[in-house]
């Protein structure tokens, strides 16, 4: 079972022409750029709109950056580092191709730790799961890749905004509870996946009990603090 090879591939939710929000964190700068090119898994590359001519070449290559933008409704987010950068005919700098992205949003409802067994279900797809933290909006859940019969196609299905299906066994009942919903962010490597997930409408049962199983914990935590 071969898992390298697509243990950091991830389809960027993005598309050319859309404006990045770039931050060097190496030195004080924030500017504005646009993404004018991609190489799957390789690299990306974007028009600055910041004259760079006051930055020497060599400062600037393996800078480390932060990319920010906005992609239907959701603001995304990764980091990278520069790889290298043409002045003419246009101010172009290659990056490298992020192993991970997040989706920024303001949650609604509290999340909590917890250590749930689940089943996730991706095109098709299952994989046992832990869930690592739930609140009545969402998840974040971990795969581990020595549990998968075929690591390299389960990696293959996961991207974001994909419809993921969960099964979630809580604690006190012997049936699997069916949440379901939406990959939102993702991050993979040879050993495991993890992925943060946003729910959908779910069924009345469903509700009920992942309802009773936050209040449980709550009242827990309460207890401990």
């Amino acid at each position: 079972m071969n898992m390298n090879p697509l243990a950091a591939s991830i389809d960027l939710p993005i598309t050319i022409g859309t404006e990045l929000l770039v931050e060097f964190q190496d030195f004080t700068l924030r500017t504005k750029s646009e993404l004018v090119g991609m190489r799957h898994n390789q690299y990306l590359i974007i028009m600055m709109q910041h004259d760079m001519t006051g930055i020497r070449q060599d400062v600037l290559k393996e800078s480390q950056l932060i990319i920010r933008y906005l992609y239907r409704g959701s603001v995304y987010g990764f980091r990278t580092n520069v790889m290298n950068t043409i002045a003419s005919p246009e101010r172009l700098v290659f990056l490298s191709y992020p192993k991970k992205i997040e989706e920024f949003r303001v949650r609604s409802s509290p999340r909590y730790e917890c250590i749930l067994p689940a089943a996730t279900s991706v095109e098709g797809l299952s994989a046992d799961t832990v869930v690592i933290d739930i609140s009545m909006d969402g998840c974040r859940c971990i795969v581990k890749s020595a549990s998968l019969e075929d690591a390299e196609a389960f990696y293959k299905t996961m991207d974001i905004n994909r419809e993921a299906t969960l099964k979630v066994q809580f604690p006190g009942v012997n049936e699997s509870y069916e949440l379901t919903g939406s990959i939102r962010n993702i991050s993979k490597d040879a050993d495991r996946v993890a992925f943060g997930m946003l729910f959908g409408s779910l069924k009345d049962k469903a509700k009920k009990r992942l309802e009773d199983f936050i209040s449980l914990i709550s009242e827990v935590k309460k207890k401990e603090g």
